[in-house]
């Protein structure tokens, strides 16, 4: 589900050898090249004993914010930006048009990445995936809390599977969620 413009603008790659899409992992503020994430796209992969992701070891997650270094005059423009777990949620968002999420490469969330979301000066929205227990989400808000407008995307329809994120529903769905948060 990832557009061909899309795929350009983050310079995104596969590995046939290796059954993978390979995702550049970008510095946040110069575009400098920190490492890749490779997912791989082999079905039933855990049956195999195979990673779903492959990082480079040495990318230090923790400074940085996939998507911010494409994204940043998209996010200025809107006002907020939605901060999601996964690469895909930014891509599958980017493919709609929708040029506002970063992913932090996982559910947790470091200072330094706190630091740089307060530097945006937009309102922060938290959209990670269902899965993720609601007293987490509301401990990342609380971070933000008298500082920036922060909210979260929670879904209190059901509209998504137990392990979705808010980015793998419909667009029409997605952008229900949105205006709904809390």
């Amino acid at each position: 589900g990832i557009t061909e413009r899309t795929r350009k603008k983050f310079n995104l790659a596969y590995s046939y050898k290796h059954k993978r899409v390979i995702i550049p992992m970008r510095y946040w503020l110069t575009g400098e090249l920190l490492g890749f994430n490779q997912r791989t796209t082999v079905e039933n992969y855990q049956d195999f004993g195979i990673k779903k992701y492959f990082i480079t070891p040495t990318y230090p997650k923790q400074i940085n914010l996939y998507g911010l270094w494409e994204n940043r005059e998209s996010i200025q423009k809107a006002g907020y930006v939605v901060v999601a777990e996964s690469e895909k949620s930014v891509l599958k968002r980017d493919s709609l048009g929708d040029s506002t999420v970063v992913a932090l490469s996982g559910k947790n969330i470091s200072e330094e990445q706190v630091r740089i979301l307060m530097g945006l000066d937009v309102e922060i929205i938290i959209g990670l995936d269902k899965d993720v227990n609601i007293n987490e989400v509301r401990h990342i808000c609380e971070k933000f809390k008298n500082a920036r407008k922060v909210s979260y995307i929670y879904d209190s329809t059901n509209i998504l599977n137990s392990k979705d994120a808010p980015m793998d529903a419909s667009n029409k769905d997605y952008q229900f969620l949105l205006k709904n948060r809390v």
